[in-house]
C-alpha cells in the first residue's frame, strides 16, 4: 500500500513539474491604450518607461499598443474604436489593461464591452478622474496628475515678470471645461498675491480665429501677454506655434508642439511606475490595495521656445525646470566639448601619424630603391673591376681584414693551373694560404705579409728568391709582386695580392749574367732627359770612380776619352742623339784608373720615342778591345819589320849584282 501511494506521489510530481515550469516561465498579454496618435511626443517614452517597468519586476510580458486618437475622433466614434480594441485584446487573451491619458481610461469604461469590468485596469496621468466610478469598481486602479494652474501662473511670472496680461483659450470638450473651471478657481488665490496682473479668456469654438490670432500671434498685441491652455488640441498646436507669446499648459502633450513650458507628470517616470504597479497586480495584488495615488508633477520647458523667447535655459533650471527638446549640443556641451576636443587631437595626431607614416614609408621606399640601386650599380661596379682584373697579366688575389679571399683573377688560376670555375668568384671566403702559400728561405711568408700590410698600413714586397706553391698539387715557381692595402674612408678593409711567375725572366736574366761574365761585355744606358750614362755596377772602379758608383754624366764620359778620339766618338754619339742612327759602332781610348789609355768598343741601339728623330734612350753594349789592339801593333810592327828586312835583302841583292 505504502509503495502504491509513493508511486503515485512520484507520478503526480513528475505530472505537475511542467506546470509549475510553464507558470514560471509564463508570458502575460498587455493591452496599452494611449489617448493620442503615434506621432505624440512622448511615445516612445511612455512604450520604453512600461517596458522597463515590466522588465524590472522581472515578468515576461507582450505589449500591443493602441493609439484613441481623442483629438481627432468624436466621442462616439471613441467608443467604437475602444470596443474594437477590446475584441482584439479578448482574442490575444489579454492579461490587464493599461491606459494613459483621461480620453483612454474614460472610453474604457464607457464604450460598453465588459472586457473592462473582467480585466485589471491601472491608468496613469489622469488630470480629472471620476472618484465615484473609479471605487464602484474594484479592478481599476491608477496614479493621476491633478493640474495646479496656481503654481503654473506662479512660475511663468518668475520667467516673464513683465508679462502680466494672461490669456487663457479653452474649447466646448468636458475636460477643456474642467480645465478652465480649475483654472478660475486658482486664478482667484494668484491674483490676491499679484492684484497687476490680467486675465481675458477665449474659446476656440465661439470666438473666432482671427480674433484669437490677433492676441496671440501678433507682436504688437502679446509684448506683455502669457497664454494658459487648460487642455491642449491640434488648434492649439497650430496657434503655440505661431505665437509670439509664451504658451504654458498642465499636459506634456503641448511641449514640442508650440508650449513654451508644461506642469505635469514625467511620462517616462510615470510609465515606468506603472510597470511596476501592474507586475504586482498580475502577481495577484488586489488593484483596490493598491487604490489611486497622485503621481508627483515638475516643469518642463521646450529648448526651441526658451531660445525664441530669449529665456536663459540655466534660468529655468535654477527654478526647478527641466529643459527638453534640448540638442546634444547644448545638452552635453562640456561632453561635446570634449568629445571635439579628442576628436580634434586624434585627427591631428592621425594626420601627424599618418604624415610621419607616409614619410617613414616614403624613405623607406627611397631607401629601398635607393640600396637596390646602389646594389645594382655594386653588382655592375664589381664586374666591371673583375672584368678589370680578370685583363690583367698578373695574378692578382684579394683578402678581407680577416684574412679571407674576396676575389682571384683569371690570370692567377691560370697561373696556378686551377680550373676557370664558372662562378664569379670560385674562392670568395676561403681562408689565406687555402689555394697557394708563398715561401721564403723555406718560411711560409703569406700570412705574415698580409699582417705586416694591416700593421703598418703601407704596401709589402714579395722578397726575392721567394716562391709560390700550388695547395693541392704541389707544384711551385719563383714568384715577383707585392701586397697593398685597400682603403675606403680613410680605413684599411681589404689588401690585394700582385703577383707574376718570373720562372722565365729569371732564366734569362741568369743566362744574361753568365754571358757578360764570360766575354766581359757589359750593357750600358744613356738617358736622354737626366744626361745620365748607367753601367753595372763595379764597372766604373776601372776607371777611377768609386765602387759603388753606376752613373756618370756625359761630361765626365768625355773626360776619360783619348783626346785625339774625342771629336770623331763625339760625332757618332750626336748622330745617335738626333736620330740619324739607330745602330752605331765607335772605337776610342778611354783613361783608366792607372793613368793609362785603354782601347774600348762601343756600340749603341736607340730606342725611338714619339718621333724617329726624338729617341726616347739609348742602350748598348761595351767592350775592351785593348788585346785586340795590342795584338794589331804587334802585327803591324813584325809587318813592318818583315818588309824593312826585305828591302834590305834587295838592297844587298842589288849591291851583290
Amino acid at each position: 500500500m505504502n509503495k502504491r501511494l509513493y508511486t503515485i506521489f512520484l507520478i503526480s510530481v513528475f505530472l505537475l513539474l511542467p506546470g509549475f515550469s510553464t507558470a514560471a516561465e509564463r508570458i502575460y498579454n498587455v493591452l496599452f491604450v494611449q489617448s493620442y496618435a503615434p506621432e505624440t511626443p512622448w511615445h516612445n517614452d511612455l512604450v520604453r518607461g512600461l517596458k522597463d517597468g515590466f522588465g524590472e519586476s522581472g515578468l515576461k510580458v507582450n505589449i500591443t499598443t493602441e493609439f484613441l486618437d481623442a483629438n481627432f475622433w468624436t466621442y462616439q466614434s471613441e467608443k467604437l474604436i475602444m470596443r474594437r480594441f477590446c475584441e482584439r485584446a479578448r482574442e490575444r487573451g489579454t492579461d490587464l489593461i493599461v491606459t494613459v491619458s483621461d480620453e483612454a481610461f474614460h472610453t474604457l469604461l464607457t464604450c460598453g464591452d465588459s472586457l473592462a469590468l473582467q480585466l485589471p485596469v491601472v491608468f496613469f496621468n489622469i488630470k480629472y478622474p471620476e472618484g465615484s466610478l473609479i471605487d464602484s469598481l474594484p479592478n481599476v486602479c491608477g496614479y493621476t496628475a491633478n493640474p495646479d494652474f496656481g503654481e503654473l501662473l506662479r512660475q511663468a511670472s518668475r520667467l516673464f515678470p513683465t508679462r502680466t496680461e494672461v490669456v487663457c483659450i479653452s474649447d466646448n470638450s468636458l475636460l477643456s471645461s474642467k480645465g478652465k473651471d480649475d483654472f478660475m478657481n486658482e486664478w482667484e488665490g494668484f491674483v490676491e498675491e499679484h492684484p497687476e496682473y490680467t486675465v481675458t479668456f477665449y474659446n476656440s469654438q465661439t470666438d473666432t480665429t482671427n480674433k484669437i490670432i490677433a492676441s496671440t500671434c501678433y507682436p504688437r498685441n502679446t509684448h506683455k501677454t502669457l497664454i494658459i491652455a487648460p487642455k491642449w488640441s491640434s488648434f492649439m498646436s497650430f496657434i503655440g506655434r505661431n505665437s509670439k507669446a509664451p504658451f504654458f499648459s498642465c499636459e506634456n502633450l503641448a511641449l514640442t508642439n508650440g508650449a513654451f513650458g508644461a506642469y505635469d507628470a514625467d511620462s517616462y517616470a510615470s510609465a515606468h511606475e506603472v510597470g511596476r504597479t501592474a507586475a504586482d497586480v498580475l502577481r495577484g495584488k488586489s488593484p483596490s490595495e493598491v487604490g489611486i495615488i497622485e503621481s508627483p508633477l515638475k516643469f518642463m520647458y521646450d529648448f526651441k521656445q526658451l531660445v525664441f523667447f530669449k529665456v536663459d535655459p540655466k534660468q529655468a533650471s535654477a527654478i526647478g525646470g527641466t529643459i527638453i527638446n534640448e540638442p546634444y549640443m547644448e545638452k552635453y556641451r562640456m561632453l561635446y566639448i570634449l568629445l571635439y576636443s579628442s576628436i580634434l587631437a586624434l585627427l591631428v595626431f592621425l594626420v601627424v601619424w599618418l604624415y610621419r607614416i607616409n614619410r617613414r614609408e616614403s624613405r623607406r621606399r627611397i631607401h629601398a630603391q635607393t640600396r637596390l640601386l646602389i646594389q645594382n650599380r655594386l653588382v655592375a661596379q664589381r664586374d666591371e673591376f673583375d672584368n678589370v682584373f680578370h685583363s690583367i697579366r698578373d695574378g692578382v688575389i684579394t683578402y678581407d681584414t680577416d684574412f679571407r679571399i674576396h676575389f682571384t683573377n683569371r690570370s692567377l688560376l691560370k697561373m696556378l693551373h686551377l680550373p676557370k670555375d664558372e662562378a664569379a668568384r670560385p674562392y670568395e671566403g676561403l681562408p689565406a694560404g687555402s689555394i697557394f702559400k708563398i715561401y721564403n728561405n723555406g718560411k711560409e711568408i703569406l700570412r705574415p705579409m698580409l699582417k705586416q700590410v694591416v700593421t703598418e698600413e703601407s704596401s709589402v714586397v714579395i722578397p726575392e728568391n721567394s716562391f709560390m706553391q700550388e695547395v693541392h698539387s704541389g707544384s711551385y715557381f719563383p714568384v715577383s709582386g707585392e701586397v697593398v692595402p685597400i682603403r675606403a674612408h680613410g680605413k684599411i678593409t681589404g689588401m690585394a695580392l700582385s703577383a707574376r711567375n718570373i720562372s722565365d725572366e729569371e732564366m734569362q736574366k741568369r743566362f744574361f749574367r753568365m754571358a757578360v761574365d764570360e766575354s766581359s761585355i757589359y750593357p750600358w744606358q744613356y738617358n736622354i732627359r737626366t744626361g745620365l750614362f748607367t753601367f753595372p755596377a763595379g764597372f766604373l772602379t776601372r776607371f777611377g770612380f768609386a765602387e759603388n758608383k753606376t752613373t756618370i754624366s756625359r761630361d765626365e764620359m768625355d773626360r776619360m776619352v783619348h783626346p785625339d778620339d774625342q771629336e770623331s766618338a763625339y760625332e757618332v754619339f750626336n748622330r745617335a742623339l738626333a736620330g740619324l742612327s739607330q745602330s752605331t759602332r765607335m772605337s776610342f781610348r778611354q783613361l783608366s784608373g792607372d793613368g793609362n789609355y785603354e782601347w774600348w768598343e762601343y756600340r749603341t741601339s736607340v730606342l725611338s720615342g714619339l718621333t724617329t728623330d726624338t729617341p726616347y734612350s739609348i742602350l748598348g753594349v761595351c767592350q775592351s778591345i785593348q788585346r785586340y789592339k795590342t795584338t794589331e801593333e804587334e802585327l803591324t810592327a813584325a809587318r813592318d819589320k818583315a818588309l824593312q828586312a826585305d828591302k834590305l835583302k834587295s838592297a844587298f841583292l842589288a849591291n851583290m849584282s
